[in-house]
């Protein structure tokens, strides 16, 4: 078996953006297993054998009273609350390093140094920031990375260590009861716990590169150029590009979460927006959005890791 496995979590309805994920991970990496988390039912909308990924159903994760959680949570919160127990699934099956990416995610080139980085510690962690910001609105985007939290809950690696599998009974825990959106008493779904794994447990490694996550928190910092066969950020090759917040049926915004964004004020980056939308598009975007959720509410229209519409703070 491969040492390391990659994996990601979507409602049916976020399926096109697990398929464009995969496909770019696997372009880059084709002897590395890419597992899709489904908390959700196929219900005969898809053919798992078909897609690019490797389907994992939520009831193989041994989640304590599945039924109780699918009936408090919507559509996003179990699907958030999915991700520690998916990590300790597959290194379960004897991965030795699992890594996990949020949907809408597009990988652009390998991630070998991530990789290293990964198998040398407990559990990683990559940071929304990696250093001060400048300009009038400085403070205040500050301010909103602390609410929802330093670390961006769309990566987290694990390998097999007793400190990780201490983590991630922790995360579990925690994003089984307390998951939900709730700024003012300090919770931001299974983000904010991320703050305190630094300090509870051996072995948490920051992974600092600006070349990976590149994504609507950090855009203004990063120096995006897009040619015909590679994009760049700082002169250095993209190696993933985060479209957290970024809605297809509103392809002139880059995020929802952000009026000051959008088309008109990104450089070059727009061009990888439209690239990304023009891949969901031949992933079936159309006909996976309208894909109802098996389990009661759906709540959050992606059903997945996009953020909810309601005002809050948007990393």
């Amino acid at each position: 078996m491969p040492e390391l496995a990659v994996a990601t979590v979507v409602a049916k309805n976020y399926v096109s953006f697990a398929r464009v994920l995969a496909e770019s991970f696997l372009r880059q990496h084709p002897d590395i297993p890419f597992f899709a988390l489904l908390s959700d039912e196929v219900d005969g909308h898809f053919d798992p054998a078909a897609e690019p990924f490797r389907l994992v159903r939520q009831s193989e994760l041994g989640i304590p009273d599945l039924p109780r959680l699918r009936a408090r949570y919507d559509r996003k919160q179990v699907a958030v609350a999915s991700k520690p127990y998916l990590l300790s699934h597959l290194l379960d099956r004897g991965f030795g390093s699992v890594i996990f990416l949020d949907p809408d995610i597009w990988v652009l080139s390998r991630l070998d140094h991530l990789f290293s980085h990964v198998r040398e510690h407990s559990v990683v962690l990559m940071p929304h920031l990696l250093a001060p910001l400048s300009g009038e609105d400085a403070v205040e985007r500050e301010l909103n990375i602390l609410r929802s939290g330093v670390y961006n809950g769309g990566f987290v690696g694990v390998s097999a260590r007793p400190a990780a599998r201490a983590f991630l009974r922790w995360w579990q825990e925690r994003v089984h009861e307390h998951c939900r959106h709730d700024v003012a008493r300090g919770v931001y779904f299974d983000q904010r716990w991320l703050d305190l794994a630094v300090v509870f447990f051996e072995d948490v490694s920051i992974f600092r590169d600006a070349s990976y996550n590149v994504a609507h928190w950090n855009l203004p910092e990063r120096a995006v150029r897009v040619g015909d066969d590679a994009i760049t950020v700082d002169g250095r090759p993209c190696r993933f590009f985060h479209f957290s917040g970024f809605d297809p049926d509103r392809p002139h915004a880059v995020t929802r979460y952000s009026p000051r964004l959008d088309m008109s004020n990104v450089g070059p980056a727009a061009e990888v927006f439209r690239r990304y939308l023009a891949l969901l598009e031949r992933a079936g975007y159309q006909e996976t959005k309208g894909w109802p959720y098996a389990h009661g509410s759906p709540g959050a229209r992606d059903g997945s890791f996009g953020w909810l519409r309601r005002s809050r703070p948007h990393p």
